[in-house]
């Protein structure tokens, strides 16, 4: 599908605004493509009930976030419980994967890795959403849901891994190779 609209290097936000493809706005919403993109990989390749689960709620959240942003908050908006949910998940993972490393060094499994792609694509919407803080109004939950949200996907990874007796590659100065 096309309408030509966006020929001239500018797009339309949900509340009817033309701004230009490289508005900050834009870069949030590309950012929230891309993750929802990787979140679905992810999804596709997870084995377990629970991890699946959440990925899907995360989709649904990340289409709440976009409007969030791209609408100034009009529409609908990140509430304190899908933030909630996902400090809760945090918590819940931690006790079953017990101890975790500071710098664990993305791989060990297929479902791993593509959950660390994720982590590493909400890191980036993390920062884009900062940016555009900068030129238009964004409430602080999108901040702190797009900050939790890195910390559930890390969880997953480490959590699948376990899952699948992959012990995870610890990074360390000292090791060569």
């Amino acid at each position: 599908m096309f309408t030509r609209r966006g020929d001239q290097g500018e797009t339309d936000l949900a509340n009817r605004a033309r701004v230009g493809k490289d508005s900050p706005v834009v870069e949030v919403q590309g950012t929230i493509d891309e993750l929802n993109s990787f979140i679905g990989y992810a999804l596709v390749l997870s084995r377990w009930d629970d991890i699946r689960n959440d990925l899907l709620r995360i989709q649904n959240d990340l289409f709440v976030l976009g409007e969030d942003v791209s609408t100034g908050g009009k529409g609908r908006i990140v509430t304190k419980e899908m933030i909630d949910y996902l400090e809760m998940r945090v918590k819940d993972m931690k006790a079953e994967i017990g101890k975790i490393e500071l710098f664990v060094i993305p791989g060990g499994s297929v479902e791993s890795a593509s959950l660390h792609m994720a982590r590493a694509v909400s890191r980036r919407l993390e920062r884009r959403i900062v940016a555009a803080s900068k030129a238009t109004e964004i409430d602080k939950n999108v901040l702190i849901y797009a900050n939790r949200l890195s910390s559930v996907l890390f969880m997953h990874a480490l959590l699948s891994n376990k899952r699948l007796n992959i012990p995870e590659k610890i990074w360390s100065i000292h090791r060569i190779s």
